[in-house]
């Protein structure tokens, strides 16, 4: 391995331990309660050396939610053939169980009622819920072509996708201490989405 490739390395595994660190305390003390003192404290560096990965906490937070959404969008970009029930099933689950294998600190994030916003809007300006809710519409219509897509298919799959997102939502109030979805709550999931879907 060369010196640089080395460096970078090492650089990535910071990151990781910072991003594992911050969700951590995240959880515990809350986004607003927790200060990048906090961070470097735990982590047993200084503020410079945390300011030398991320720019700030809300640049920490970022990058915790952005896994569950690049996980998403590793299913969405395969380019499914989702013109029957049961692929439409399959991928349904493939998105929810790539959510289900986040780390705990990083879903327990997306429960967080003080960032409620921030994540709504990374999710937002990502486009992968529009993107999930387009690659289902296209299956239900059968086409390739975003413009082609029959208005009701779309109001379906983008009402399955937001129901996908509640149930979510709703798991967590119910089960505030599993951050970490079972089989039972991923199937739960993946059949309420395409119940609406498919209706």
């Amino acid at each position: 391995m060369s010196t640089e490739a080395a460096v970078d390395a090492r650089r990535t595994d910071t990151r990781e331990r910072i991003i594992a660190v911050a969700g951590g305390l995240f959880v515990e003390r809350g986004f607003a309660g927790t200060s990048i003192r906090d961070i470097s404290d735990a982590l047993g560096v200084t503020k410079a050396a945390l300011y030398y990965h991320f720019a700030s906490k809300e640049e920490i937070l970022a990058a915790i939610v952005a896994r569950p959404i690049s996980a998403i969008r590793e299913v969405v970009e395969t380019d499914p053939d989702l013109t029957s029930v049961a692929s439409r099933r399959a991928f349904i689950g493939q998105v929810v169980t790539a959510v289900a294998a986040c780390e705990p600190n990083e879903v327990a994030i997306f429960k967080d009622p003080q960032l409620k916003a921030v994540v709504g809007t990374e999710l937002e300006n990502s486009g992968v819920i529009n993107n999930l809710a387009i690659e289902l519409a296209k299956g239900l219509s059968g086409v390739d072509d975003v413009a082609t897509i029959k208005p009701e298919h779309l109001v379906r799959a983008s009402a399955a996708v937001a129901a996908g997102l509640a149930v979510i939502d709703a798991w967590h109030i119910a089960y505030p201490g599993h951050e970490k979805f079972t089989q039972e709550a991923v199937e739960y999931i993946g059949d309420t989405v395409a119940t609406v879907l498919e209706r």
